[in-house]
């Protein structure tokens, strides 16, 4: 794809997925287990993907033998951590406190992309990567919704921790998917792998509090619609990973999902924990500042090539 049109790709899942963590959130208030979404949205992951390696015929294991399956694995466990340690920071917290933090991603594969892929990570790219860093930093500061200023000190805690392994997962996920994908060909390499994450998630199945609502349809209607938002926001950003690299400015790009957090929960709050109030100056002031940084790191990082 020429010149940085790839860079769409997670554009479109940033905004998924907040509308996704959103109604997975919605989900969880009505009797579903964090565990149950994470189980849900990776059974929807996998047979999408199952489906692709039908129709193409384009299985890992046919060209490449048995050693391929050890990346595709550990990938798949990365995945799967991060998936899970997302939704249980959404249980504990708001979106819009819970998903700016997902920004430090932003460094971290910075860091592991010089580190573990051994390869150089320009000025501009790391001046980016800082700037946005700041600006999902900045925006929680002003965030004045109700639900986060009835949370608990020890819960908003756990919910930004988790947040934190979050992003620490995917992070180890994307330099996989960005060193494994090219490799093997990156439909062929995503089929195998996430089809591995469904069959992982079947062992959470046990711990999947809510099961026995399932029929409910209030219930099953929140959670199917985030299961498959979540799994086409990571279906969109992985094929990037994996067909075009570029891990960093894919991360910083995708890091807009901070903004959109805030702004969603303020405009759309039918969709978030409760009503937000209504925002104070000096609120919009905080917002505005992460959300020009924001835009200022994607201009800088789109720049750099």
């Amino acid at each position: 794809m020429p010149n940085s049109l790839h860079l769409l790709f997670p554009l479109f899942s940033s905004l998924l997925f907040v509308v996704g963590a959103m109604t997975a959130k919605r989900a969880t208030l009505l009797g579903a287990g964090p565990i149950l979404v994470t189980v849900c949205a990776n059974f929807c992951l996998a047979l999408c993907w199952a489906s692709v390696g039908i129709v193409r015929g384009d299985w890992l294991l046919g060209e490449f033998g048995w050693s391929a399956l050890w990346p595709a694995s550990w990938i798949a466990a990365t995945f799967l951590t991060g998936q899970l340690c997302t939704f249980l920071a959404f249980r504990l917290g708001d979106v819009s406190l819970a998903t700016p933090v997902f920004g430090v991603k932003i460094v971290l594969v910075a860091l592991l992309s010089s580190v573990l892929a051994q390869t150089g990570v320009e000025l501009k790219i790391w001046c980016a990567a800082g700037l946005a860093t700041l600006g999902v930093v900045i925006i929680p500061l002003g965030a004045d919704s109700v639900a986060t200023a009835k949370l608990s000190t020890r819960r908003a805690a756990w919910a930004v921790g988790l947040a934190l392994l979050a992003a620490t997962s995917l992070s180890f996920f994307d330099i996989g998917v960005q060193a494994y994908g090219p490799r093997y060909g990156a439909i062929r390499f995503l089929t195998t792998m996430f089809v591995i994450v469904g069959l992982l998630s079947i062992g959470l199945l046990p711990w999947a509090g809510g099961l026995e609502q399932l029929p409910r349809p209030a219930f099953l209607r929140p959670l199917i619609i985030a299961a498959a938002l979540m799994s086409l926001q990571a279906i969109s950003i992985t094929y990037s990973l994996a067909q075009y690299g570029d891990a960093t400015r894919v991360n910083i790009v995708y890091s807009l999902r901070g903004l959109w957090s805030v702004l969603f929960a303020w405009g759309l709050s039918r969709l978030a924990i409760s009503p937000e109030t209504h925002s104070s100056p000096r609120a919009l002031m905080f917002r505005l500042a992460g959300a020009i940084l924001l835009m200022i790191s994607v201009v800088v990082a789109l720049s750099a090539y």
